[in-house]
This record gives structure tokens, sequence and C-alpha cells, in this order.
């Protein structure tokens, strides 16, 4: 038996086989082809990740570098990356990923740092200031009190009308602007736009205001 072309047919068994193995060559072509394109796009999507990380880790080191600037610290040090052991690409991606995002964590906790003060940077920054006026303020009227109690006059039995001007000016002027030059030492954020102030109204009332009324009552109560 023959087909029109006059080429031979096989017989029935061995058709049947024939078109069994072509099944399955077709059938192991196709899948073939698709692991090819499963091969191929996970190449395309690696190239992807690849340049996504590279300009990450380029925007990166722009940002550590001028971090580095404005928190004036030593400029960071970036060099080479060595090979790793790593032999699967998928899984190299996803730990430079996590090393990435562990980076950028550390930048911002810097950044967040660098915007409070050294001194006290839970307070806010009148309750801080107020605190390190008042502290300059008591140890100004603790040596106003002190020369108070040593001076002669007082021995005697008068008051010293010589340290008024001292306790009431010139004490009160030292302390506020020890509290100012602290503020302005440990009390400003490192970077800009951090919320820094001296509050130098409410430093003056404290200083200038405070510190008198204490005198008076430290007299008042002498005297009395």
């Amino acid at each position: 038996m023959s087909d029109p072309s006059g080429t031979p047919l096989p017989r029935d068994g061995g058709w049947a086989a024939y078109t069994d193995h072509s099944r399955r060559l077709s059938a192991l072509l196709k899948d073939e082809r698709a692991r090819a394109e499963r091969r191929a796009a996970a190449s395309r999507d690696g190239l992807t990740a690849v340049d996504r990380l590279t300009h990450r880790v380029a925007s990166q080191r722009q940002h550590l570098h001028q971090l580095a600037v404005t928190l004036r610290l030593p400029e960071p040090q970036v060099g080479g990356i060595a090979p790793g052991p790593i032999s699967d690409p998928a899984e190299a991606l996803r730990r430079a990923a996590t090393a990435a995002d562990a980076a950028d964590a550390a930048a911002e906790n810097a950044h967040r740092r660098a915007a409070q003060p050294p001194l006290l940077p839970g307070l806010t920054p009148l309750a801080r200031n107020s605190l390190v006026y008042a502290t300059a303020a008591i140890l100004g009227s603790f040596a106003s009190l002190l020369m108070f109690v040593i001076s002669p006059d007082t021995n005697l039995g008068h008051i010293p009308w010589q340290l008024v001007p001292w306790s009431l000016c010139g004490l009160p002027a030292l302390a506020f602007f020890a509290g100012y030059l602290t503020i302005s030492l440990v009390g400003q954020p490192r970077i800009a736009g951090g919320g820094g102030t001296r509050s130098a109204r409410a430093g003056g009332v404290i200083c200038f205001v405070g510190m008198p009324i204490l005198w008076f009552i430290f007299i008042a109560a002498t005297r009395g």
C-alpha cells in the first residue's frame, strides 16, 4: 500500500510507533523551547535587576558621600566587590538587594540622628534650651550667694551692696551667654532643617529675671 506520491506507507504497527515517536519528539521540542524561553526571560530579568541594582548602588554611594559632607565625617571608602562563593545568580541578587536595603536603613538612621542635637535629643527644643538656661542660672545664683556669704560686709552684719551689680546684671549675663554657648555647641542638630533654635528670649527671662528674684528671696530670708 502506498500514498498518492508512490511512497510506501508503513504497516499499521510501524505507523503507530512512528506517530508515537513523532508526538514524543514534538513534546520534547516544545519543552525545550519553553525552557529556552524561560531561560531567556530569566536572563532578561536578571540583567534588568542588575541594572536597577547598579543604579541604586550608584545613587546610594552619592548619597553617602553627601551625608558624610553634611555630618562633617570622613569620606566613606567604597571599594570594589570581590567575587563571592554564591553560584546562583538569583541568590546573589537577593543578597545584594538585602545588603543595599541594610545600607539605606543605616543611612536613614544616621540622617535621623543627625537631625537631633547631641544634648538631650529626646526633648523639644524649648524644653531643652530652657533646661540649659535654668542650669546656668542656678549655677550663677550659687556663685552670687557664695560671693554674698564670703563677703566681709556680710560678716559684719551689713549687706554687701557692691555685689548688687554683679548679682543683678553681671552674673545673669554670664549665665545667659554660658547657656547660649552650650546650646550653640551641643544643643543644635548637625544638619540644616533639624529644628535648631537657641530660645534667646526664654533664656533672657530665665537668667535676667529668675536670678534676681532668687537673689532677693535669699536676701529677704537672711535679713529676716
